[in-house]
């Protein structure tokens, strides 16, 4: 598996639910890459376009933006905004030329990139002598408690396999360590990575349990299941978040670690 591949009304599910993690920390990922009036941004592993779509009204700049995803699924609901670019193509061999942009964003795209030292020497490539590189991957499973309660009830339901199949590239590039030597051995400098917590929040867990399974890759295996079995899926789940429900619902912490860097 070489992504958070979606195929089906899957990425119409992902555009619903699993956006709703990812919010939180959207507007903080297009802050750090300070984008300039004129700026060419590509937004890489673009997804359903939240990012693309966020940065003209979160930095007030006019900036040229283009998105490229692998997965057509993905574009197809990213296309609705005809004011962006969109392109299909592999982060590992990306179709521009060398010193196309000025920024380059990636939003939790790079832990699942085949070759994520090829994916980082693309992303410097196609930046321009001063282009700023913005990233972010998601801190450690242990640290994600929404995340573990989901596996939970996916070994019950679906099977360890299931579970692997899923989330063993989600949260497998989780180190500072392993986030710098990435940057710096394609040459970037002024390497800054910072961990930070959000919490993600929905109103009904059980609801946000059953809507996110529909936009994981293995949606068709919780499809498979019958209509009570997916609603005693959605239940276990959501009483193993229990202990993270306020009066507004869902409220669960979150770790995400940023890369932000600068080509000379």
């Amino acid at each position: 598996m070489s992504g958070w591949q979606l195929s089906g009304d899957a990425p119409i599910a992902y555009d619903r639910f699993a956006v709703k993690v990812m919010e939180p920390w959207t507007d903080d990922l297009i802050r750090s890459a300070g984008c300039r009036d004129g700026d060419r941004v590509l937004d890489v592993a673009c997804g359903t376009g939240l990012v693309s779509g966020r940065i003209s009204l979160v930095t007030g700049k006019f900036c040229s933006i283009t998105g490229i995803d692998v997965n057509e699924g993905m574009l197809s609901v990213a296309r609705r905004n005809p004011q962006i670019e969109w392109h299909q193509g592999s982060a590992t061999e990306l179709p521009f030329a060398d010193g196309s942009f000025d920024v380059v964003v990636c939003q939790q795209g790079l832990q699942y990139f085949p070759d994520r030292a090829a994916a980082m020497r693309h992303m410097a490539r196609v930046l321009a002598p001063g282009g700023r590189i913005a990233l972010n991957v998601w801190g450690a499973l242990d640290r994600q408690p929404f995340y573990v309660a989901l596996v939970d009830g996916i070994v019950e339901f679906l099977g360890e396999e299931a579970a692997k199949s899923a989330f063993a590239l989600p949260f497998s590039l989780n180190t500072a360590a392993e986030l710098r030597m990435l940057a710096s051995d394609v040459g970037l400098e002024r390497i800054s990575i910072r961990f930070e917590h959000r919490t993600m929040r929905y109103p009904a867990p059980a609801k946000m349990v059953t809507g996110f399974m529909v936009a994981t890759p293995i949606a068709s295996q919780f499809q498979a299941l019958s209509v009570d079995r997916q609603r005693a899926f959605a239940d276990y789940v959501a009483d193993r978040l229990a202990g993270y429900v306020d009066d507004a619902g869902l409220a669960a912490p979150m770790e995400n670690h940023f890369l932000i860097a600068v080509k000379p």
